[in-house]
């Protein structure tokens, strides 16, 4: 199993702005500040705080609640004989009740029940930190992401769905794993030092981090286009795969193929494929990739076809002591006015080449590959013979 070295992503002296790493299930939001004594600092909504690196102490205060005689100034209020049925119980002291955003305050010197409309605030809290000098803030929260990709022709697009509240604009990092509450410093690890930058390393299994840059109006949950390339080496073939072993088989559906070269890393995520159609694009198919690092050759099915079919026939079985031998002839009829190229792929064990007709692309133990075009409306038969292991 691969693993990666995850270095420290920032040190004190260059972390600018804020930095966002979204995990696929969670979010951590880092920030430098400047601490002299004592600093309050607003922590944004839906959000916790992790750990304070750098500081010397540091405690959350709760938001101060209103009394309900605040609540109630400015508001008309209604003087009702009681409140619905199934209401929410809200407070004892004073009596109030809720049904939606309409509540219902019991008022003992009046002796009535008030009814009036009141939606209660977010909760906010207040960071308070001890200290002198520099600090990191390690904020919490849930979160996530999902890439999304679109292949048009020759043109590769790819865009990121940011799931994340109460950020603004920060740099943003995509973790490609999930957030586990024990392992926080497997995947993720800064060193803070008084005399300037240091770096300590962690390992951790099976990670891919994403920069995406600086980011904002995180807010409004945005799509981040981060991939835009024309792809010089896209291949397009219909490919067939049997066993060596199998029975003949009549006519099936080839499996239209399209392949490129990665050009950056990719992070895992969803392949839409677009074909041009009477001057309109599209969606013909769609499939997912995983993490795929910088030019490894990717293959996308796009779908199955009929315009391309194979034919299987067992011309010959011989059956020895240690292993089998299968003379094999493979009928390819194109059905389309163009010519395609077509690849075959027969699996085995250990097996061995004895004879064929057209010269293979490649041969292992395995695995034997035919690439060979075939014109417009027309049929083209390949036969040969190979040894297996039973």
């Amino acid at each position: 199993m691969r693993s990666l070295i995850i270095l420290s992503i920032l040190s004190m002296t260059v972390m600018a702005s804020p930095v966002l790493l979204l995990f696929e299930d969670s979010a951590i939001l880092m920030e430098d500040v400047s601490v002299d004594k004592t600093m309050n600092i607003t922590i944004p909504e839906n959000w916790d705080v992790m750990d304070v690196l750098g500081a010397e102490s540091w405690y959350v205060l709760p938001q101060e609640k209103l009394s309900w005689e605040d609540v109630m100034k400015g508001k008309v209020v209604e003087i009702v004989e009681n409140p619905p049925e199934r209401s929410e119980l809200v407070s004892l002291s004073p009596l109030v009740f809720r049904k939606g955003k309409k509540y219902f305050l019991y008022s003992t010197t009046l002796e009535k029940w008030l009814a009036f409309d009141y939606e209660e605030s977010k909760s906010e809290r207040t960071l308070v930190l001890n200290g002198q000098g520099e600090v990191t803030i390690l904020l919490r929260s849930s979160a996530g992401w999902n890439v999304q990709y679109y292949l048009f022709e020759n043109l590769l697009i790819g865009n990121v769905f940011l799931s994340v509240s109460g950020v603004n604009r920060a740099e943003v990092f995509l973790v490609s794993r999930r957030l586990r509450e024990t392992s926080t410093k497997e995947v993720f690890a800064i060193s803070r030092a008084p005399s300037g930058e240091t770096f300590e390393e962690y390992e951790a299994e099976e990670v891919k981090i994403y920069r995406l840059g600086e980011v904002e109006n995180l807010n409004r949950s945005p799509v981040v286009e981060f991939l835009r390339t024309n792809l010089s080496d896209l291949e397009e073939f219909y490919e067939y795969e049997f066993s060596v072993s199998d029975r003949s088989f009549d006519f099936r559906k080839t499996t239209f193929t399209k392949k490129f070269k990665t050009t950056v890393d990719l992070p895992k995520g969803t392949v839409n494929i677009f074909s041009r159609v009477v001057g309109m694009n599209l969606i013909v198919g769609k499939t997912d990739i995983v993490d795929t690092p910088k030019n490894t050759p990717l293959e996308i099915p796009v779908t199955s076809s009929w315009d391309v079919r194979v034919k299987g026939d067992l011309l010959e079985e011989k059956e020895y002591k240690d292993f089998h031998e299968r003379h094999w002839k493979v009928t390819i009829q194109n059905l389309g006015e163009k010519e395609s190229r077509v690849r075959i792929t027969v699996y085995g064990s250990e097996m061995t080449l004895q004879k064929t007709a057209v010269e293979p692309s490649k041969v292992t133990s395995d695995t034997i590959v035919f690439d060979l075009p075939v014109s417009g409306s027309s049929e083209k038969e390949i036969e040969f013979t190979v040894r297996s292991r039973w």
